[in-house]
């Protein structure tokens, strides 16, 4: 048995970039949340550490944990997305999804990528509706102006040196 289980959910890549440097880290194999139910059953004391993308109201990582029972084990979210730091981690939203087991679950924020290139037309045109509809918005915070200043351009904010705070709670 591992001494870590690292799951993943990734729409575009950069979670499981993230996952997979995180699990090599660890000495483990990054698992799709799929897999990873079976891998939490096996193992009752491995913590866990789930990475996931947040797209608006949609995180998967967050409603894994939410409907998973991981006994007394330690837990962790990683929210992988395009929002600054700053503002990710005053807004907290992984504590919101994560509802009662919000105090019981460690949180990080990991910067996404987001290529306008491998966008699918209906991601593309959503994010097209959010640009405009915050164009149209009289006062723009730093998050509102990030957004319109890279639409249409692919941006990558990956930083795999994030890992080093998640590799030392882990191993605490």
């Amino acid at each position: 048995m591992s001494d870590y289980i690292v799951a993943f959910e990734s729409t575009y890549g950069s979670t499981r970039q993230y996952a997979e440097d995180l699990a090599t880290r660890l000495g483990v194999k990054a698992l799709h949340l799929t897999e990873a139910a079976a891998a939490i059953e096996a193992n009752s004391t491995a913590p866990v550490i789930v990475l996931s993308p947040v797209h608006g109201p949609m995180h998967p990582g967050a409603k894994f944990v939410s409907y998973t029972d991981f006994g007394q084990r330690k837990v962790a979210l990683c929210t992988v997305g395009m929002t600054l730091d700053e503002v990710a981690q005053k807004k907290d939203g992984a504590a919101k999804a994560l509802g009662s087991k919000a105090d019981s679950v460690q949180r990080f924020y990991l910067p996404g990528r987001l290529n306008y290139s491998e966008l699918s037309t209906a991601h593309r045109t959503t994010m097209w509706t959010i640009v405009n509809m915050l164009k149209a918005k009289p006062m723009k915070s730093a998050n509102d102006k990030m957004m319109i200043n890279t639409f249409d351009t692919d941006v990558d904010r990956v930083d795999l040196g994030r890992l080093d705070e998640i590799v030392a709670w882990a191993q605490n």
